[in-house]
């Protein structure tokens, strides 16, 4: 797995003055892990616009500095892996969009639920080299696992995102311990998995924060359950159908409206 390495390091090969792109390496001793294998969304459109311009050899990805050159990772390198594992914090694009093309001897670390989701995406998206999934080698965690790679100790813990199955990491290594948040948010309605990965990391004894904002500046912002009331206020004033989602309101017509409609305003039904 090459030399060892007597200090940790972390080095962030993506998500930095970018949207997407999250890969961060952890070397320790003669461990090397990746921490999510995002597409590097905002770079990435600055050279090609699907469907009229797409890259069509990864070769043209290294060369535009959209995926970092990392020798023992890629499914092309010859010779032995140079990556003890991946860990993937949730099915997001930026997240794990360039997991198509790990080598797939390089074990992938996910939740439950990001498995069944990264599934689903191989089954049902058209395989090109940037969106082929087929064969990677899952091995799923919950919180409260310690999942020990070389020198390095990662347990993971649940945290509120947008997409279910979302995890947060704290990092063990000989130097010392980091945390790195994936994802996640205060403002929906199992905020209390987000309030359990916070006294996590803050008993880790952690000296290092890594997270992603793509905004950092201050704003109030509304609660899942505020927007539904108020966008059941609006509907409730509406004339006409409307249909009922099975996660909330939609206008008459969406392909997402599966329910039976609601009766107009006023109606006895």
């Amino acid at each position: 797995m090459g030399g060892s390495r007597a200090v940790a390091r972390v080095s962030v090969l993506g998500g930095v003055g970018e949207i997407g792109g999250n890969k961060i390496l952890v070397e320790d001793r003669d461990a090397r892990v990746m921490l999510d294998f995002g597409m590097s969304i905002s770079q990435r459109a600055r050279f090609f616009s699907d469907p009229y311009v797409s890259p069509r050899r990864p070769e043209s990805l290294l060369s535009l500095g959209i995926i970092p050159s990392v020798e023992g990772v890629y499914a092309w390198d010859e010779g032995e892996a140079k990556l003890d594992a991946v860990f993937l914090s949730h099915a997001h694009l930026d997240h794990y969009g360039y997991l198509s093309m790990l080598r797939r001897d390089v074990p992938v670390y996910c939740g439950e639920t990001t498995e069944r989701l990264m599934s689903a995406i191989t089954e049902t998206r058209r395989a090109s080299f940037e969106s082929d999934y087929r064969g990677l080698k899952y091995r799923t965690f919950k919180t409260g696992a310690a999942l020990k790679v070389g020198s390095i100790t990662l347990r993971p813990v649940h945290v509120d995102h947008s997409v279910p199955g979302a995890y947060g990491l704290v990092v063990e290594t000989s130097t010392g311990a980091f945390v790195y948040t994936g994802d996640l948010r205060a403002h929906g309605r199992a905020s209390h998995l987000t309030q359990d990965f916070a006294k996590a990391a803050a008993g880790s004894g952690a000296s290092l924060l890594l997270t992603e904002a793509t905004n950092m500046a201050g704003g109030a912002v509304s609660s899942e359950d505020e927007v539904a009331r108020k966008l059941e206020a609006v509907i409730r004033e509406a004339r006409g159908l409307v249909r009922r989602a099975s996660q909330g309101w939609t206008p008459t017509g969406s392909p997402r409206s599966t329910s039976p409609p609601l009766p107009p305003t006023g109606s006895s039904r």
